[in-house]
This record gives C-alpha cells, structure tokens and sequence, in this order.
C-alpha cells in the first residue's frame, strides 16, 4: 500500500512544484524565481509502465482495455498483491489448479474439477475456498480504506497549505494597493496550481476505484463460479 500512497504524494506535488518546494521538515516554502523546476509540472494522465499482471483464473482485461477504462495497471498490480497476502492458501492452490486445466473450455466445468482436485489432493473443500475469496475481498476493502484516508490528508496537505496563501494574498491586495497587480497574479498562480493538484489528485482517486473494481470483480467472478458448489455448514 506504500506504494500507492507514495504515488498518490508524487502527483500532488508535481502538480504544485511550479510554485511551491518543501523543505527538510516538509514545510511549504516558496521557490525561487529562477529556479529551474519553476516549469509547467508534468501531466497528470502520463500513462504509468505497465508491469505484468499475475495469471488468474478470469482472464484479465487487455491494457488497452484497462487504459481505456481509467485503469491504472500499477493500482491493480498492487492490488493483486496485497490479496496474495491472506494466510488462506485454499484459493491459490484453487487457481494452481484451475490454471492446469486450462485445457478444458466450459469454465463452470473446469471449476468443479478444479475444486474436486483441491479436495482429493490438498483436502480443500470448496467452503474453504469460498473463505478465503473473502478473506481477500476484506483485504481489498482494508486497501480502499486505507487509500481514501491517504487521498483525504494528501488533499488538505497539498491544497489546504495553499489555500491559506491564497487568503493572505487577498488580504494583501486590500492593504497594499500599490502591489495589487503583483498580488493579483500570485493569487491567479495558486489557483491554477490547486485545480491542476485538484485534477492530478481526483485522476488518482479514478483510477484507483476502476482498479479496485476490476480486482473485485474478478474475485466476485470466482465466488459466484463456485457459489453451486458449496455445501453450507451445519448449524
């Protein structure tokens, strides 16, 4: 999840680097005029490298399908990830299975055989690896929820600092008339800055909510495909 975090960081600030830097403690200081990275940032729908995706019993999407979709491969590659590391294995050793059948086309018929051989060899019942689809499913909730709250502290760290600049300045156009152009840009300048962080930080937002609905689906695929083959426990 640091990772996405870290992503989530990298944009805002690239957004507002043309007129803002921080220092040591983090702290907004203003940039020098002649500073170099006074330049127009970088934009914010640069398609990301797109790294391999694991193999899964649903097919996954193509990366034009997934780019078209305001997908991002990293979110979802992470995604992936952070499912793998439930403790319940009775879903990876489903999928080792699965993926050795592939020979078979019918997939509800691939996927009875594959539960059948995971409870002939492995002794996983289907039960089990209904838990642990869930068990991931809630790990994947834990990561919306964890990647909300970063993108809520990231917006008031990275919009609420200038937006208190932007209420100086004004004060300042009231106080010094004489300085009201120079004011008056510097004020046009942070509030291109805050749409453009804006933007960058909403495009994120997207991209993440159609990864994670594109992981989710995949796993909601896999329960509703063993979902017949499920003996509810006794009570």
């Amino acid at each position: 999840m640091k990772d996405l975090f870290d992503k989530l960081k990298d944009v805002g600030r690239d957004a507002l680097g043309t007129f803002v830097e921080l220092d040591e403690d983090g702290n907004e200081v203003e940039a020098p005029a002649d500073d170099p990275r006074r330049a127009p940032p970088r934009p914010s729908g640069a398609a990301p490298s797109a790294p391999a995706m694991a193999a899964a019993p649903v097919a996954a999407p193509s990366a034009a399908a997934m780019e078209a979709a305001g997908v991002d491969p990293e979110f979802v590659q992470q995604l992936h990830a952070s499912v793998q590391a439930s403790k319940k294995t009775a879903y990876t050793q489903f999928q080792a299975l699965y993926s050795a059948l592939s020979a078979i086309a019918d997939p509800n018929q691939r996927a009875q055989l594959a539960l059948s051989a995971a409870q002939a060899s492995h002794g996983v019942t289907p039960q089990q690896v209904a838990e642990a689809i869930e068990d991931r499913l809630g790990i994947l909730a834990g990561e919306r929820k964890a990647f909300d709250k970063a993108v809520q502290d990231e917006t008031d760290h990275t919009i609420g600092a200038t937006q208190k600049r932007i209420d100086a300045a004004k004060a300042e156009i009231i106080k010094k008339a004489e300085e009201i152009r120079q004011l008056e840009a510097t004020r046009a300048e942070l509030e291109k800055s805050i749409a453009e962080a804006r933007t960058a930080i909403d495009t994120n937002a997207a991209r993440f909510a159609a990864s994670y609905a594109v992981v989710e689906a995949e796993l909601a695929s896999e329960r509703a495909r063993i979902a017949p083959f499920i003996t509810p426990n006794p009570r």
